[in-house]
């Protein structure tokens, strides 16, 4: 069989459906886990102190000004170190879940809450919208060059 370019062109709107769609499916898994560790600590938690390490400075642009200075925080929950990253000043406690210890946070990240999922819901439906989108615009396409190919019989 001969590759003819509408074969082409059918390939690549199929792959780039499946792209966006791909990548929707990926924004919302990451809203889903965004809201694990805060669901699981706000049921309950533990307060745990740490200590400062080390602190350095984020410098972006040309002329290297500081944006932030952040801090290495080191605490201890069951026997387990942990290693957590903080802007300078804030309070040094985390909270960690004591039944899955993999689920923490610093105590002023958990008080803003889960706000990071509004940008990924956003994002997801754009997406589910653009794969919508090319579909429509394709099946438009094909039906209008179908149409213009059927003669007429007057």
């Amino acid at each position: 069989m001969r590759i003819r370019r509408p074969h082409v062109l059918h390939g690549f709107v199929v792959l780039v459906v499946l792209v966006q769609l791909a990548f929707a499916a990926a924004f919302l898994v990451d809203a889903a886990e965004t809201n694990t560790a805060s669901d699981a600590l706000a049921h309950h938690r533990v307060a745990v102190h740490g200590h400062p390490v080390a602190c350095s400075a984020v410098a972006t642009g040309a002329f290297r000004t500081i944006r932030a200075v952040l801090c290495r925080v080191d605490y201890t929950y069951a026997g387990v170190s942990y290693t957590g990253e903080i802007p300078k000043g804030w309070p040094t406690t985390f909270y960690v879940d004591p039944a899955d210890p993999a689920h923490r946070m610093s105590e002023v990240d958990f008080e803003k809450g889960p706000t990071e999922t509004v940008g990924d819901l956003v994002i997801a439906s754009l997406l589910v919208l653009g794969a919508l989108a090319v579909t429509v615009v394709h099946l438009e396409h094909l039906r209008a060059r179908r149409h213009a190919r059927t003669p007429t019989t007057e």
